[in-house]
C-alpha cells in the first residue's frame, strides 16, 4: 500500500496490545500514478484497471488494498521490523471504482501464543465514501517481544538487531568483527 507513515508512537509489543484495539482510521484514493506502477510492475494487463470493467468504468487493482491491515497498524505503532505474515483472509465483496475514495478501519480481534510467539489477528473492513462494501481482510502476524525491546534498547528503529552495531557511533568495522 502507498500508505507509509513515520511514527512517533509506542512501540508494537504483544503483551500490551488489546483485543478490540482500533487503529487509525485510513482514507485512500489511488492515482493513475500508483495503479500504473502496480500494474507495470507485474504485467498485469488486464483493460478492467484502466478502461472498461463490467461494472462501469476502470476499478482499482485489489492488491493495492491487500495490507490495509498491517497498514493501519504500522499508523499506530512503531515496528522495527516489520511483521511475520503467518496467514490472510481477504474477501472481496465489490470492486472498489477506480479514483473513488475509500475508507479502512481496522481492529485487533484476536491474540494467541503459537511456538513461544506471541500472535496478533488484524481485521480490517474497507468501504467506498457511499459505504458500500469493498473488501474484508483478516491478517494474523507473529510479534517477537525480545527482539522489539532489545532493538529498541540500542535505539533502533528499523534495523536488525545483528546489524546493531554498524550503526553506533564511533563504530569501526573491525570493532564489529
Amino acid at each position: 500500500m502507498p500508505l507509509k507513515a513515520k511514527v512517533e508512537g509506542p512501540v508494537m509489543v504483544f503483551e500490551e496490545m488489546g483485543v478490540g484495539e482500533e487503529m487509525p482510521e485510513l482514507h485512500v484514493v489511488f492515482d493513475e500514478d500508483m495503479q500504473g506502477r502496480f500494474l507495470a510492475a507485474l504485467k498485469e494487463e488486464n483493460p478492467w484497471y484502466y478502461r472498461e470493467s463490467p461494472w462501469g468504468g476502470p476499478i482499482t487493482y485489489h492488491p493495492l488494498l491487500d495490507d490495509a491491515p498491517m497498514e493501519a497498524t504500522m499508523h499506530r505503532y512503531q515496528y522495527p521490523f516489520g511483521f511475520v505474515h503467518a496467514r490472510q483472509e481477504t474477501e472481496f465483496i465489490n470492486p472498489l471504482p477506480f479514483r473513488k475514495p475509500a475508507r479502512i478501519t481496522t481492529k485487533v480481534t484476536d491474540k494467541y501464543e503459537k511456538r513461544g510467539k506471541g500472535y496478533i489477528v488484524i481485521e480490517s473492513l474497507i468501504v467506498d465514501e457511499d459505504g458500500v462494501e469493498i473488501m474484508r481482510t483478516r491478517n494474523h502476524a507473529m510479534i517477537d517481544d525480545e527482539r522489539v525491546r532489545e532493538a529498541a534498547e540500542l535505539g533502533l528503529l528499523h534495523v536488525p538487531v545483528s546489524n546493531a552495531a554498524k550503526y553506533k557511533k564511533g563504530g569501526t568495522t573491525e570493532e564489529k568483527s
